[in-house]
């Protein structure tokens, strides 16, 4: 089983596997990290094409990826670490040009292409969610989130400067091993309040010496449905009733909080496909409130977590366990708080009995 946190790809099917020869892995002096979540574009395409081994032949089944392979070979994948300019010294916007963010180098160019089919990492909006960026080798330096602005459409438009909003920046965020693909930096972000596909666009600038890393994470907010058109203005006369039952006022119901309990966890699947799923477990606080949580369970059906939020999760096996995170640890009397999850199953996804406990 894959360490927990593994990057969870919506991947749109379709492409042939190309290559099936093993290659060899290229030299990775000078690559030094990416984001693992939400997922590097070269990162989930690594991902999809090495079916999330890490290893073997690269066969993308992603349409996009696939593209990308053909066009530009196997190094962007094999060094997805490694998309960086080695002397751009901050002065970004001079060194990558319009249309050429995702890959502003030669070796990366493929990653450019306008489409709206590359992997995409779901993200709910206007939530505070942890980012996750490799660090294959550490460097002190600053990161800077940007994400496209309202009306941008990956389908058919560059992405360039201008299309960026700035939403984050840290610098030296917190160092800690055990990521999915070994040690991680990790920070939380408050996310905008947007729908559908965008890009969210890093920057990594190194304050020990002039190079900087790009990352474009492709990302769907919210379910990515079209919220349909605005209420039309309601009429300028109200109808009347000529004869209106008296209502009653309108009556708050709190919710009970467990009794005798610590906590309470309610497990449900939200969305299922082929070979995976994505559930959500809804923590409620018993009737002294709580402060710090653990949610654990058993799958019964060799399933796999590969992506988790608003919770850390950490696999033993088939026993998973989930603690709060830093934001959603202290709860009053009855008071809920969800995480959720992406993961992975053979066709068979039966649902398991949760357990809720002080952590």
């Amino acid at each position: 089983m894959r360490s927990r946190n593994a990057i969870a790809l919506t991947v749109a099917l379709g492409g042939l596997a190309v290559g099936t020869a093993v290659v060899a892995l290229p030299d990775t002096a000078e690559a030094h990290g990416a984001f693992t979540y939400p997922a590097s574009r070269t990162y989930a395409c690594f991902q999809d094409a090495t079916n999330g081994s890490s290893g073997g032949a690269l066969a993308p089944t992603n349409d996009a990826c696939a593209d990308a392979l053909a066009e530009g070979g196997n190094y962007p994948f094999w060094n997805w670490f490694g998309n960086l300019i080695s002397n751009s010294d901050g002065r970004h916007q001079e060194f990558v040009a319009d249309g050429e963010l995702c890959g502003p180098t030669d070796s990366f160019s493929s990653f450019n292409a306008v489409r709206a089919d590359w992997p995409t990492t779901r993200l709910e909006p206007g939530t505070t969610v942890e980012f996750h960026h490799n660090a294959w080798a550490a460097h002190p330096g600053t990161f800077y989130t940007y994400v496209t602005e309202d009306g941008f459409d990956p389908a058919t438009d560059a992405l360039t400067w201008d299309s960026l909003e700035l939403i984050d920046e840290v610098t030296d965020p917190p160092l800690r091993s055990g990521g999915v693909e070994g040690a991680e930096y990790y920070w939380d972000v408050d996310l905008p309040d947007k729908q559908g596909q965008h890009i969210i666009y890093v920057v990594w600038e190194r304050s020990d010496s002039p190079e900087a890393f790009y990352n474009c994470s492709d990302v769907v907010f919210g379910d990515g449905t079209d919220p349909g058109p605005e209420p039309t203005d309601p009429p300028t006369e109200e109808p009347t009733d000529p004869d209106p039952e008296p209502t009653d006022p309108p009556t708050e119901e709190p919710t009970d909080p467990p009794q005798g309990e610590y906590c309470r966890a309610e497990y449900s699947v939200v969305n299922e496909w082929s070979t995976g799923f994505q559930a959500e477990v809804e923590v409620t606080a018993g009737e002294s409130g709580v402060d710090g949580w653990m949610v654990d369970w058993v799958f019964a059906n060799g399933q796999e977590v590969n992506n988790s939020w608003n919770a850390s999760l950490v696999n033993h096996d088939a026993h998973i366990e989930a603690t709060n995170s830093a934001h959603n640890g202290t709860l009053a009397p009855g008071e809920s708080t969800s995480f959720g999850f992406t993961a992975t199953h053979g066709g068979v996804n039966t649902a398991p009995a949760v357990d809720c406990q002080e952590s």
